[in-house]
């Protein structure tokens, strides 16, 4: 007859004779890997740590030195913006001459302002569509881009051509724009 008791002691004792023997070598490998990182390097590497944050602190105390600067620069730019009272005739009047030049018509203008904060103008959103050839709506582009009012275009989107629009000429393209705009506040 079996002595199960004598064999589950020894299964135990032998299990944890390898559990020793697993944690006794693991303890090893862990010294010996530990060995083969070089103290030089390890220096080399925090030094070079060191000097990377020592140059952003630097690039931090320039660009904080030079914040009067840039904000005279945002006092200036603001100055050059036309006033809230006359800025949506201005805007208005300028996309309808530039469609003019550019032989583009624009359509649906929606304008939505909303006040910059920390600052003294109103942000106007100007949504619109164009309808011209596509060298026309380049040239449209390019004009916003050489105006002396400031513009800065969101998206530019392809419209499709369903509904009324079905019935466009050949080469003619609709494109829906979505710029901004600023104001300064009187």
């Amino acid at each position: 007859m079996r002595n199960f008791k004598v064999e589950k002691t020894v299964i135990l004792a032998g299990l944890a004779a390898l559990l020793l023997v697993d944690g006794a070598l693991a303890y090893h490998n862990a010294k010996l890997s530990a060995r083969d990182e070089n103290p030089e390097q390890v220096l080399k590497g925090q030094a070079a740590r060191l000097a990377l944050l020592k140059a952003d602190v630097e690039r931090a105390n320039r660009i904080k030195g030079g914040m009067p600067e840039v904000q005279k620069y945002f006092d200036q730019f603001e100055t050059t913006l036309p006033p809230l009272g006359k800025g949506y005739s201005v805007l208005s009047q300028e996309l309808d001459e530039i469609g003019h030049d550019t032989h583009v018509q624009t359509q649906d203008v929606r304008f939505h302002q909303k006040e910059v904060t920390g600052r003294n103008v109103d942000e106007v959103g100007i949504e619109l569509g164009l309808v011209g050839d596509y060298a026309g709506i380049v040239r449209f582009l390019n004009h916003l881009q050489r105006s002396k009012n400031t513009y800065v275009v969101d998206s530019l989107g392809l419209d499709s051509e369903t509904g009324a629009n079905a019935q466009m000429p050949p080469g003619t393209v609709r494109v829906s724009l979505r710029l901004r705009s600023y104001f300064r506040k009187a």
